[in-house]
């Protein structure tokens, strides 16, 4: 499965690099021109930003997360459930919204400036270095954050409650009790560097308009330069993968040896830690602001530009409030650009990619987060997490340069421009992320749950349903919802792989985008990002209304005492 998922298109793809005459691109069976070509010039440039970039983002969005998770989890702060609920918005919001959103909001004359902020030395620093850290970071704070709430979901207080009786203050507790979720740090670190070396929306908006080049735009450029450079962007996505490498090998250097295993038959609901009102107001204004900044503050600028006219950077005269956009949506001026079919075939694709990605994230999971493991397991994890740093639009030509080739399609299989396809490419896109999201929280679970389920007669099925689903549940639900809202909102790989006369609904924004119809194409985001989070919520109700209690609280007895 992995095989045909990501080694084999991804492989393909990354011949070109050295020898571009297997798939008809070039003279040669060997060559190093194109490496030299890609390590010089802007393109090198690119390649150093990025590493720089993906480093600084990663450790900052760990350490956010880390104690954006610990307030909502472990004290009393007001809202804890509405901090949830932001997090998942900001994980839905694409990052080219987001640099959209704060470009309508900073530009002179934009949005801040008609309600009487001037703006003008802050749009200055946010175009560069300074705004695309803060940027990617907030992009990546959600992955880091679900990662790491999980694995403390799962972990008792009675490990504080033992640091502090012996004598231990709140730091020394914290650095005795983070250790023992180092798997779900490691990862939560690992996916935020590679996700920020595969992002594409702000290198090609706030990345080309600042003049700092990273690695995913110049690869971008070399595939759609005339005539197309395909080997020099393998290259890239070669060394975009070489990268994660050192992530993996911390992690293994951390966790070698050592067992992670925390829930167990005895675990119990941790207490949480109760904030004086005046500290319980501070926390809570901190959080406020830390999801304004993240969140809001796009959002708004974002939908400003579906609502307001002639918002721009020349002037702010004839800047009024109009409901065009949306009407615009209703009778669309593109022939055959209504939004319903694309959002009901991307609804579609999100439910079948999400159900799939999470059976096979859960058995690799399983396997990643194992005690012991052989060369098997680590080339798994390096494929696993190396793909996680390919942009969707290598995913997408790697899969058209292998499943196009003759052996394949008249002696294999013949999926070249279908639906199902676009299925097999957006579940490998998602599968390394949902992986390693579930490696974590599933390393915690003790084999002496199911070796107890077994020796008391249960069988291989009722062992999992009775032993460990109750136990993995809630991760599964939100891993099921991570890949179906990241599935809706992919653009690369749909733009390259749709089917003809089925296109996604990203594809039917861009086109709308791409004719100058800004408005329509804002309107349509945000109604599709409406209705994911209506979905979200359906399935989070009804999770709650069928499941156990049980089943949401590790160590709940359902007995009063």
């Amino acid at each position: 499965m992995l095989g045909l998922l990501i080694v084999a298109p991804v492989v393909s793809f990354l011949l070109l690099a050295t020898s571009p005459r297997l798939f008809q691109q070039g003279a040669s069976y060997f060559t190093l021109r194109y490496i030299r070509e890609a390590l010089s010039g802007s393109t090198g440039r690119g390649i150093f930003d990025s590493l720089w970039v993906s480093t600084l983002v990663a450790v900052f969005s760990t350490a956010l997360a880390t104690l954006v998770a610990w307030l909502v989890q472990r004290t009393n702060v007001y809202g804890r459930r509405v901090w949830g609920f932001l997090m998942w918005l900001l994980l839905l919001v694409p990052t080219w919204m987001m640099t959209l959103g704060w470009g309508d909001l900073l530009q002179p004359y934009g949005a801040a400036t008609i309600v009487g902020v001037n703006s003008h030395w802050l749009y200055g620093e946010f175009f560069g270095p300074l705004g695309i850290v803060a940027v990617l970071t907030t992009a990546a704070l959600p992955f880091a954050y679900f990662i790491v709430s999980a694995a403390m979901h799962g972990l008792g207080s009675e490990f504080e409650d033992a640091a502090r009786i012996h004598g231990a203050g709140r730091v020394r507790t914290m650095r005795t009790v983070l250790p023992i979720i180092a798997p779900a740090l490691w990862s939560a670190l690992a996916i935020g560097f590679a996700e920020t070396m595969s992002d594409f929306g702000v290198a090609f908006t706030l990345g080309y308009h600042a003049n700092f080049p990273m690695a995913t735009y110049t690869l971008f450029a070399a595939i759609s330069n005339f005539p197309a450079n395909f080997s020099v962007a393998a290259v890239i996505a070669l060394i975009l993968i070489v990268s994660t490498i050192p992530p993996i090998a911390l992690q293994a250097r951390a966790a070698r040896g050592r067992s992670y295993a925390v829930i167990s038959g005895r675990t119990r609901t941790p207490r949480r830690r109760e904030f004086g009102p005046v500290a319980r107001l501070g926390v809570t204004a901190g959080l406020a602001a830390l999801f304004v900044f993240a969140l809001g503050a796009p959002i708004v600028g974002a939908v400003a530009g579906s609502f307001v006219r002639n918002l721009g950077i020349y002037t702010a005269s004839g800047v009024h409030l109009t409901t065009a956009a949306y009407q615009a949506i209703v009778h669309p001026s593109i022939t055959g650009k209504s939004i319903g079919a694309p959002l009901a075939l991307s609804n579609q694709l999100g439910v079948v990619v999400a159900t799939a990605t999470g059976v096979l994230a859960y058995v690799l999971g399983r396997r990643l987060g194992a005690g012991h493991g052989g060369w098997g397991q680590r080339v798994t994890d390096v494929f696993l997490l190396g793909s996680v740093a390919i942009p969707g639009i290598v995913l997408g030509v790697g899969y058209i340069f292998f499943y196009n080739l003759s052996a394949i399609s008249t002696h294999l299989v013949s999926l070249y421009q279908t639906l199902p396809l676009l299925m097999l490419a957006l579940t490998a896109n998602a599968l390394p992320g949902q992986t390693r999201f579930l490696a974590g929280p599933l390393a915690q679970v003790q084999p002496s749950l199911a070796e107890a389920a077994r020796v008391h007669g249960a069988r291989r099925w009722r062992t999992w349903r009775v032993a460990q689903l109750p136990l993995v549940a809630r991760i599964l639900v939100w891993g099921w919802l991570l890949t179906f809202a990241k599935t809706i909102s992919e653009l690369a790989i749909s733009q390259v792989l749709y089917p003809p006369s089925q296109q996604p609904v990203s594809v039917t924004i861009q086109a709308y985008l791409g004719n100058d119809q800004l408005g329509t194409g804002t309107a349509m985001t945000v109604l599709t990002l409406v209705e994911m989070l209506g979905v979200i919520g359906v399935v989070l109700g009804l999770f709650r209304l069928l499941t156990p209690r049980g089943w949401r609280r590790i160590g709940w007895s359902g007995v009063r005492s």
